[in-house]
């Protein structure tokens, strides 16, 4: 049996499919203990007992039976992850309201109201006053934080069978959306681990790869993005499906000494969020503390550490929808018991609050002692009732508000829109541009006919976005710069360091020009659902060869289906004249031979791409192969699986590269070039310490695999190192190059995450299709100085000596301002490119991609 939630297209197919047939019962039976199964009876323990840790499977056969036993919960498949495990979410509510056409009403009135920026306001509270809150609860986005993703069975248990005054209330007003697991896959490795472990040296030592596929514990960072299959999934339903008014999303590394961090949260507040979300949010913040010390669960504690500033994190993004998102952050993230010694306890918070002594956001410290995973899970479940109660008691007031935000989303962007215009260079990368902003349920049109704006004229197929729309927060703070404050712990003293990323504009990380117009913009437009691949065109057959533009991304994609076709690949040192125009230097060629013209018209079509026929061959062109890509994944490094996923998505063939095969060296036989993922030299030298993990995930390549890299690069290869694992060429290769930044102060130089500007020549191979300035995503990256007289060293971009940053906050100009940014230096017959920032940022930055992508191609270029 099959529930539609939705007639709105999406990327994937919205049909949710409902697990099991649910058994019919009266209101009462459904708590009758015979009735409904126990989690222990069908995990085989209490959940979140000592020493135990369920796996999803586990968790998912207990939703699956509580779902097949109680009319009170809906069951249902909202994808799969990236390992192929299908995602479940359960929908919880009064036996009434889950029937198929009250359950429908009440989330069609959801978004209606979320979206109800026409809504006559007679209507809004109408709907309102009949509606059903929606509440979300999810586990287990981080896999090593185990409590969240081990209460989810007692949760589910409770919530449906309690039949308190309060229970029933909540059960009545509010339909209760429960994920038991954000991230399955790793919610199993972990389990597994921690069993497998279990009674031995390294029970404790948690978790050693990364747990999910590509992002590990990094999965939290992608949601106004959703690379990731798990962000999709969810982020159907929280943005498209039902889009909630209240959402907990349960972690778990409390500031400590502490037990639960909470809201209310840190200043400073991102101004485009609206004053509803934040007082909402500060009010169910206050209704956990407040139940937490009825409790006696002490040491709960707020405004601390966690800030209300960017949009990424999966409590952060649905603020700029309107929605009340809430995080907390529990203690001891283990199934093994501890005594916590209160004589070790740090004085005070980072902010000087005593940690031992009452105070306002820290009424009832707690003194410290033994501890459980049981009490933690405690903790969580006492934190989600708290926010139920408040969607309970509030609900005809959130449903309402949050029409409220959405006719002011209208009115407050009335003057506004936003022209992605279709003759830009590489417009694929702008169509998906648009794929993120309506992810995001961002409302984007598609002009129909070419149309003019004072003395621009826009041609057809160019999008435009509205201000004017219900999630106007999401459009003005993806679409426009942050200016993240200069905060000082006092007046005149050193910075209050940011508490994540500070510069994010995803137009500017993309590097898509969007023309921000504040006249009337009059235009004939369609509504655009989810947009397709731009109309590619193959320019007539070639007397020389078919040319790829080097600006566009995805020509990438193309040369490398091409190369694995066995076809022949050039890239032009120079400018190429084609029929259609001029192409800048790098520019792909392809010879014709059988067959070729029919796999570039399939790419062109597929892809979007333009593709221009060359009739006299270039004076200069060099011979293009696939490079052999040894792709080091040393230890436990995200910026790794990002590489990887980004490699994937464009066609190149990469190679895993383990510390033991570094050691073992002979790395030339089998690699053309080497990415080294962003790390440390030390870290990638020494790896992790000995006896802290089994021996196979201990130590680093050591002194020999530095050496044996050398010698891959000496004997011809390419070395492509991406923000700070340049330490190790300049440590280790002798490159006459200096890091201008190593060994100086974090009160002098301060990048937390931000946007800069960045000049290129795009003369240098590496930097081949850019123009001469773009924006890079920057965190505390590298910055390199050439010694004097140096040879064999060329520079293919440099930070700006003013107007350095464009979105964030930045300290220390003064200390980048001038210096290279992507140099390439000469080793022996080989190269290494250092590039001083991350090019492809939690695979969010395509502005950059193409950094990465030529250097690489050094590698496989005669």
């Amino acid at each position: 049996m099959k529930l539609r939630l939705s007639r709105t297209a999406l990327p994937v197919a919205c049909v949710l499919t409902l697990i099991g047939t649910p058994v019919l019962t009266s209101g009462t039976v459904a708590s009758a203990g015979d009735r409904v199964p126990t989690p222990e009876s069908v995990i085989g323990w209490v959940p979140c007992a000592d020493y135990k840790l369920a796996t999803y499977e586990q968790i998912a056969d207990y939703y699956r039976a509580l779902d097949k036993a109680s009319d009170r919960m809906k069951l249902v498949e909202i994808g799969k992850t990236s390992e192929g495990r299908p995602q479940l979410m359960a929908i919880v509510s009064s036996e009434k309201n889950l029937k198929d056409k009250d359950l429908e009403r009440y989330r069609t009135t959801s978004v209606r109201l979320s979206q109800g920026d026409a809504l006559p306001k007679s209507e809004a509270r109408e709907l309102a006053k009949n509606g059903k809150a929606i509440a979300w609860v999810d586990f287990g986005i981080h896999s090593t934080e185990v409590a969240g993703h081990q209460t989810a069975p007692q949760f589910a248990y409770d919530l449906v069978t309690s039949e308190t005054p309060e229970a029933r209330a909540i059960r009545d007003n509010v339909i209760t959306l429960l994920v038991p697991n954000v991230n399955p896959d790793g919610g199993t490795k972990v389990a597994e681990w921690y069993r497998q472990n279990l009674g031995g040296p390294y029970q404790d030592a948690g978790y050693p790869q990364l747990y999910q596929k590509y992002a590990g514990h990094d999965n939290n960072r992608d949601w106004y993005m959703f690379n990731l299959q798990e962000t999709q999934n969810l982020g159907r339903q929280l943005f498209h499906e039902w889009i909630p008014q209240v959402m907990h999303n349960v972690h778990q590394t409390a500031v400590f000494p502490a037990r639960i961090s909470i809201p209310p949260f840190e200043d400073p507040l991102n101004p485009n969020i609206h004053p509803q979300v934040v007082r909402g949010v500060n009010l169910v913040g206050d209704a956990m503390g407040q139940r937490l010390d009825r409790e006696d669960k002490v040491g709960a504690l707020a405004r601390q550490s966690y800030d209300i500033w960017w949009n990424g994190g999966m409590r952060t993004a649905p603020y700029y929808h309107n929605q009340i998102g809430i995080l907390t952050e529990t203690a001891h993230a283990s199934a093994t018991p501890r005594v916590y010694d209160p004589a070790t306890f740090p004085k005070t918070f980072a902010d000087g609050t005593s940690t031992s002594e009452p105070s306002v956001f820290y009424p009832s410290p707690w003194k410290g002692g033994e501890w459980h995973l049981s009490q933690s899970c405690d903790y969580i479940k006492t934190a989600s009732w708290a926010m139920l109660r408040v969607a309970s008691d509030d609900r005809e007031a959130l449903l309402y508000g949050v029409s409220q935000m959405a006719r002011d989303g209208a009115r407050d962007g009335a003057s506004t829109t936003y022209v992605i215009p279709a003759d830009q260079a590489d417009f694929p990368t702008a169509t998906k541009l648009v794929d993120k902003l309506r992810w995001n349920n961002i409302r984007v049109e598609q002009a129909v006919n070419p149309f003019t704006v004072g003395n621009r004229t826009y041609p057809a197929g160019s999008y435009l976005v509205r201000e004017a729309q219900p999630y106007r927060a999401a459009v003005l703070d993806l679409l426009n710069a942050q200016k993240y404050p200069d905060r000082r712990l006092y007046p005149g003293g050193p910075l209050e360091p940011p508490y994540d990323i500070t510069g994010y504009t995803l137009s500017f990380q993309m590097g898509v020009a969007v023309d921000k117009l504040t006249q009337p913009v009059q235009a004939t437009t369609r509504q655009v659902d989810w947009p397709t691949a731009p109309t590619g065109a193959v320019a007539g057959a070639p007397k020389y060869a078919y040319a790829l533009d080097p600006r566009v991304n995805d020509s990438s994609a193309a040369v490398n289906a091409l190369l694995a076709a066995g076809e022949k690949v050039y890239r032009s040192s120079d400018q190429v004249t084609t029929r259609t125009g001029t192409l800048p230097a790098g520019t792909f060629l392809v010879t014709p031979a059988a067959g070729t013209d029919a796999r570039v018209t399939s790419l062109a079509t597929r892809l979007g791409l333009s593709i221009a026929a060359v009739d006299v061959k270039p004076a200069k062109v060099t011979t293009l192969a696939a490079p052999r890509i040894g792709l080091y994944d040393g230890f436990n490094n995200y910026d790794e699986g990002w590489t990887r996923l980004i490699l994937e998505q464009f066609g190149f063939r990469s190679e895993k590269l383990t510390n033991a095969a570094v050691r073992a060296g002979d790395l030339r036989a089998k690699f053309d070039t080497i990415v080294l993922p962003d790390a440390t030299y030390n870290s990638m030298r020494n790896g992790r310490t000995a006896g802290s993990l089994p021996p196979e995930y201990t130590g680093g390549m050591t002194d020999a695999g530095v050496a044996n890299l050398k010698k891959f690069v000496e004997a011809g290869g390419t070395v492509v190192t991406l923000n700070k694992a340049a330490q190790l060429p300049i440590k280790a290769f002798g490159v006459p190059v200096k890091d201008v930044t190593e060994g100086v102060a974090d009160t002098r130089y301060n990048i937390p995450g931000s946007v800069l500007n960045l000049n290129v020549d795009g003369t240098d191979p590496v930097a081949a299709g850019f123009g001469s300035t773009t924006s890079a995503f920057v965190a505390n990256g590298p910055a390199f100085e050439v010694a004097e007289g140096a040879e064999g060293v060329t520079v293919a971009a440099t930070w700006p000596k003013t107007n350095l940053l464009k979105s964030g906050f930045l300290l220390g100009d003064d200390v980048i301002g001038g210096k290279a940014a992507v140099v390439t230096a000469k080793v022996g017959d080989g190269n290494v490119v250092m590039i001083g920032f991350k090019p492809q940022h939690r695979a969010q930055s395509h502005g950059t991609y193409r950094l990465l992508f030529n250097a690489m191609y050094l590698g496989g270029q005669g």
